[in-house]
C-alpha cells in the first residue's frame, strides 16, 4: 500500500515530480555515456598494448626491465614456454629479440631499433607493402622507409654491437613496409626473422623477450603472472605484467577513474539538493494530509517509508530514462572521429584515430549507485520531517 501510495503522490504535482526526474535523468545520462566513453578509449588502448607490442605478460633474463642489454636474454627459451603451456593452458608464446642499431640506405642514415619476430607469427604490425621478410631480408616501418628513401627490394645496411662486443654488420633486401600500434616504431623500427637477429647480434639460441598472450580481455592479469612466476627459475628470469611494464599508463588509467568518481559525486550534490528542495516542498504541502495519517494511526516509520518510496519510485524512472537517453547518444553517434584530437603515441602507445561507442554495462552500477543514493539521502531530511509531525499541529495547518 505504501508503494501505491507513494506513485500516487509523486503525480500529485506532477510539473514538480517531472523537473526532479529530469535533473536526475541528466545526472545518469552524463555518468553512463562518460563512463562508456572512457572505458571505450582504455579498452582500445589496453587491446592494442596488449595484442600486438608488449602482450599481457613478459618473460626476460632477470634486471632486463630495469637496465636492457643486448647480452640479457632468456637463455632457454624453448623450456620456459614449455613452462609457461604447464602453467597458463591457452596462452600463446611468441619469442622476440630486440636491440639498437644504425641503418643506412644510399647517403642517408637513421638510428634504428632492430627487432628480431617469428616469422608469420607476430601481430604487432601489419605489413603496408610488400611482403613479410625472409632469410636475408628486412621490413621497415613506413616513416622510416620515407626517411630512408628506400623502396622495396633496395638494400639496407645494418651496424650494431654484438652480445659478445663484437661489431655485427650486414646487408638486407628490404622485402616490404609495415605500420604497427605505435608511430614511433614506424619511424624507426627494422624487422627481420628471428634467426636472423640472433646470429646477428651474436645471441645463439637467447631472445630477449617471451611475449605471452592470454585468452582473455581482462585488464587485471596479476593473478596469471603469479601463477607464472610460480612456474619459473627466478634466479635467472623475471615475468611481468603490461601494467607492470607500463605503469605510467596504468597509473592514468586509474587516474582518469578516480577523477570520474569526483565528477559522480558532484553530480550528487546537485541533483541531491534538487531533490531535497522538491521533497521539502511535498512535505510542506501536504502537512495536513500527513497529521490526518498520524491522527488515523499511521505510525510514523510508514510514513517515513512512504515519502522515501517516493523518492525511489522518482529515481527508478529517471534511472530508466537516463539509460536510455545515453543509450541514444552512445549508439547514435556510433564511430567518433579521435583523428583531430588524438594524434601520435602516449607512452609508447599510438592513440585511437577513431573509437566504437557503446554501452558499457559497468557504467550502469554507478549510475544506478548514485541515482538511488541521491534520492533517498536528498529524501531522508523531509521524511524525518514529515514522521515527526505531531498530529495536532499538522491539522492545524492549511
Amino acid at each position: 500500500m505504501l508503494i501505491t501510495m507513494a506513485w500516487r503522490n509523486i503525480w500529485r504535482n506532477a510539473r514538480r515530480s517531472i523537473i526532479t526526474m529530469t535533473a536526475m535523468a541528466a545526472g545518469v545520462a552524463g555518468i553512463v555515456s562518460l563512463y562508456s566513453y572512457r572505458e571505450a578509449a582504455n579498452e582500445m588502448i589496453i587491446r592494442d598494448v596488449t595484442s600486438g607490442l608488449l602482450g599481457h605478460l613478459q618473460v626476460h633474463g632477470l634486471g632486463y626491465q630495469e637496465a636492457p642489454g643486448i647480452a640479457t636474454v632468456v637463455k632457454n627459451p624453448v623450456q620456459v614456454e614449455a613452462a609457461l603451456h604447464g602453467a597458463l593452458p591457452g596462452a600463446k608464446a611468441e619469442r622476440r629479440v630486440i636491440g639498437a642499431g644504425l641503418a643506412g640506405s644510399g647517403d642517408r642514415s637513421a638510428p634504428v631499433t632492430v627487432l628480431g619476430l617469428e616469422p608469420d607469427s607476430s601481430t604487432m604490425y601489419r605489413l603496408d607493402s610488400g611482403r613479410n621478410a625472409a632469410k636475408g631480408e628486412v621490413l621497415i616501418g613506413r616513416e622510416l622507409a620515407l626517411d630512408l628513401q628506400v623502396k622495396n627490394g633496395g638494400e639496407l645496411v645494418l651496424v650494431s654491437q654484438g652480445a659478445d662486443g663484437s661489431v655485427a654488420n650486414d646487408r638486407y633486401t628490404v622485402s616490404g613496409t609495415f605500420t604497427s600500434s605505435s608511430s614511433e616504431l614506424d619511424a624507426n623500427a627494422v624487422v627481420m626473422p628471428l634467426a636472423e637477429a640472433q646470429s646477428f647480434f651474436a645471441l645463439g639460441d637467447g631472445v630477449h623477450q617471451v611475449v605471452v598472450k592470454l585468452p582473455t580481455d581482462q585488464e587485471d592479469v596479476s593473478a596469471e603472472v603469479n601463477t607464472l612466476r610460480a612456474a619459473l627459475d627466478l634466479k635467472t628470469l623475471e615475468a611481468l605484467s603490461w601494467s607492470e611494464m607500463l605503469p605510467q599508463m596504468k597509473a592514468s588509467i586509474d587516474q582518469k577513474r578516480k577523477n570520474a568518481g569526483f565528477m559522480d559525486f558532484v553530480i550528487f550534490l546537485i541533483v541531491g539538493l534538487g531533490v531535497f528542495n522538491a521533497m521539502t516542498m511535498s512535505v510542506f504541502e501536504r502537512t495536513h494530509e500527513l497529521g490526518v495519517l498520524a491522527a488515523l494511526g499511521t505510525r510514523p516509520r510508514r510514513i517515513l517509508g512512504m515519502v522515501l518510496f517516493e523518492a525511489l519510485w522518482q529515481a527508478a524512472l529517471a534511472f530508466a530514462a537516463g539509460v536510455l537517453i545515453a543509450s541514444a547518444i552512445l549508439y547514435g553517434i556510433g564511430t567518433a572521429d579521435l583523428s583531430s584530437m588524438m594524434k601520435g603515441d602516449v607512452m609508447g602507445v599510438r592513440m585511437p584515430s577513431h573509437l566504437e561507442l557503446s554501452l558499457f554495462p559497468g557504467s550502469l552500477k554507478g549510475a544506478a549507485i548514485t541515482a538511488f543514493f541521491t534520492a533517498v539521502v536528498g529524501a531522508l531530511l523531509p521524511a524525518f520531517r514529515a514522521a515527526r509531525l505531531k498530529p495536532v499541529e499538522a491539522l492545524r495547518h492549511t
